[in-house]
């Protein structure tokens, strides 16, 4: 992952962690349960993977989080750390630089790696993973790398949850006229080069499913919409600021117009009278031929 403020990922968590589906989750946890529940995650950020499911999947865990961006890897100590503390979970750094959270009987391992997943995706061992994770990434990737972890997951089946990937819909509330114009210029901004090659953008889902099925994987989705309303201000004016850019990056002509939007938004903001919801979908797949999860 790249691009992307600790500050950002922070104000995003909450909101991530409401709408992620719950039964998809379970599932996930259930199939590593009788295993050491060594975990990868892609492009972990700041952590909130562990974060939301250590607690789920219960026992002794080993996570690995990867993400390209140092400030992200050193903010993702702080945060997991801090996370520990507001529990009361004792945490010890390893002479290896591991950190390891005592968390009543159990003991969970976790270690960061920089590693840039475009260019060395292949040096990822999943044959020293029980289960494999990542969180609002894959539509930002490109058809060929998508084809690239599926065989990877075909070679070492291992089962996989990728949740919070973007669909497509995005709803203001209340409708305004330029509404759409803005939204196709996001969309457009969605399917450009995240340093991957061209981004699957809404398309990423289906496309992971349409593989891991083929490859004999269990597969199935769930919605996990983000719903941002009043009580998430700073959330609710960070979306209408990207919204604007993008929109006038991609369509200069409108910048008079969108600017309008976007001070009818704020304005909005300001008196709690605004609300927007993000689809987004989560995706399970499991080794083994079978019916869809859902």
């Amino acid at each position: 992952m790249s691009g992307f403020s600790p500050d950002w990922l922070a104000r995003r968590e909450p909101v991530d962690a409401a709408a992620r589906d719950a039964g998809l989750a379970h599932d996930f946890a259930a199939a590593i349960a009788d295993t050491p529940r060594r975990i990868i995650d892609l492009g972990a950020g700041t952590g909130a993977n562990l974060r939301v499911l250590a607690p789920l999947i219960g026992g002794d865990q080993d996570w690995l989080l990867i993400d390209n961006d140092p400030a992200l890897l050193f903010a993702q100590r702080r945060e997991i750390t801090r996370w520990a503390a507001q529990h009361g979970w004792g945490v010890r750094e390893e002479a290896t630089g591991a950190l390891e959270l005592t968390v009543g009987p159990a003991r969970w391992r976790v270690r960061s790696q920089q590693l840039d997943l475009q260019a060395a995706l292949g040096q990822l061992a999943l044959s020293d993973c029980d289960g494999l994770t990542t969180t609002a990434f894959l539509d930002l990737v490109s058809v060929d790398w998508i084809d690239r972890l599926c065989q990877m997951l075909w070679r070492s089946p291992r089962p996989f949850l990728a949740t919070l990937s973007v669909d497509g819909q995005r709803r203001w509330q209340p409708a305004m006229t330029d509404d759409l114009r803005l939204h196709q210029a996001f969309e457009r901004h969605q399917i450009g080069d995240k340093g991957f090659g061209a981004a699957l953008g809404i398309a990423a889902v289906d496309e992971m499913a349409l593989r891991l099925d083929r490859l004999g994987f269990k597969v199935g989705t769930a919605r996990s919409d983000w719903q941002i309303t009043g009580e998430h201000p700073e959330l609710l004016r960070q979306m209408i600021e990207e919204a604007l850019a993008v929109a006038c990056e991609l369509e200069p002509a409108g910048a008079s117009a969108f600017a309008q939007w976007a001070a009818s938004r704020h304005a909005q903001a300001a008196t709690g009278t605004l609300a927007l919801t993000i689809g987004h979908r989560d995706l399970l797949a499991l080794p083994g031929p079978g019916p869809l999860l859902r």
